[in-house]
Order: C-alpha cells, then structure tokens, then sequence
C-alpha cells in the first residue's frame, strides 16, 4: 500500500472514532436526544444557523417529485433520513460510525421495517452501491474529506439527477476555534473559499451545472445533472 492510501485509511479511521463517540452529543443539536444547555443552545441560535439553512435547502429541493431515491452520504443520527423518509422518499444512509448508525436506525425503525430505508456502515469511497439514486445528500461530509473529486467521480457513477452538498467556509474565529477542537480529538478538518469550489468543479467538469450558495458559515452546493 502506499504513503497516501496508507494516510487515507488512517484518516478514515480518525473520523470515525470521533464521531463514535460523538454522536450522542452531535444529535441533541436537533433537539432528538439529551437536554440542551445554556451555552449550547446559545451557540445554536448564534452560530449554528448555516445547519438549519443547509438542512431547509435540502428539503426544499429534495420535495421534487421526480427524486425518489436519495442516498445520504455521511448520514450522521438520520436528522435527514428521517425528514427524507416522512417525505415518502425511499433512502439509503451510509455512515463510517456505528454509533451515529445506531441512532438513525432507532429514529426510522418504522420506516426499516417498511423497507423503505436501508443503512450501509461503510467510507463512501469504500463500499460499492449495485444501484443508482435519483439524488445524493453529503452534508457535513466534506468537512472531514482531503480528496473530494475522488469522491465527485464516484458520485457520477451513482446518482442520475442531483448533488445538495454542503463545504464548511474558511476563515473566520469560529472555524479556526473548530479547528482547534478537532485537532485535539485526532480529527482531520478541511476549510474551502468559494474560489476552491469554482476550482474543483471546473476540474471535474461541473462548472455549468453547479449553483453555490453563500450560508453563514457554509456554502451550500447544488449540481444538477
């Protein structure tokens, strides 16, 4: 194996530990577990706006009746595989934390024993999808990815009509106090300027099929096929 791919297996295995172990924690910010504090509900009206409006602009595209299949990349507690599924879409939701897995299943087990949701714990560029979806969500995703057109390639492959993906903004004391936080966990973290963006589209042949959405403290990306 070499020096990348033996970082990227690394890397991997960093996120997922961290989000293990976070995932109680992650989830109570929509409110679906543990009792909010002060400070935390505090820095969700002032600095967790961008996560309300990405999850919105999800919403507000995905109620096309032409998607019905969605695969969530990085599906985190299921805050959007629930929202997905009461939509009556049918989903898949991949996710590399079991932890976070655990959560979504106990919070669509209706809808699993339905048929109607299956979960995969895999890396996305590890596990290979026998169908095609209508439409991919990676939200919260990018933050955690060094090689996204590695990622872009394999999404053309999969998805037929359209990306809503989301990349965390560079700049700014919060995202440097992030950072920070992360590092000291053993969590990789990476920051785009909308420039970045332009740059990675144009490199993967997306230029005049993307819209970028300037959100707080995200750009919300939607690319339609």
């Amino acid at each position: 194996m070499d020096n990348n791919k033996n970082y990227a297996v690394t890397e991997t295995k960093d996120v997922e530990a961290f989000f293990h172990g976070y995932a109680a924690d992650f989830d109570s910010i929509y409110g679906h577990t543990k009792k909010r504090s002060v400070s935390d509900k505090f820095l969700d009206t002032y600095f967790r706006k961008s996560m309300r409006l990405r999850y919105d602009l999800v919403l507000k595209y995905t109620a096309n009746t032409n998607i019905k299949t969605i695969l969530d990349v990085g599906c985190g507690g299921g805050v959007y595989c629930e929202a997905l599924l009461n939509m009556g879409k049918t989903v898949t939701g991949l996710d590399i934390a079991e932890g976070m897995l655990e959560l979504t299943e106990i919070k669509t087990k209706k809808f699993v024993a339905e048929g109607k949701v299956n979960y995969v714990h895999s890396g996305y560029l590890e596990h290979e999808f026998t169908e095609k979806f209508d439409a991919a969500v990676l939200v919260g995703f990018f933050d955690y990815i060094k090689t996204p057109l590695e990622v872009f390639k394999k999404l053309e492959t999969e998805i037929t009509k359209e990306l809503l993906m989301s990349f965390p903004k560079s700049g700014g004391f919060l995202g440097w106090q992030r950072k920070i936080r992360y590092n000291m966990r053993n969590c990789p973290l990476y920051y785009y300027s909308k420039k970045d963006l332009e740059t990675l589209f144009s490199k993967i042949g997306w230029s005049g099929k993307v819209e970028i959405f300037d959100i707080e403290r995200d750009f919300f990306v939607r690319v339609k096929f």
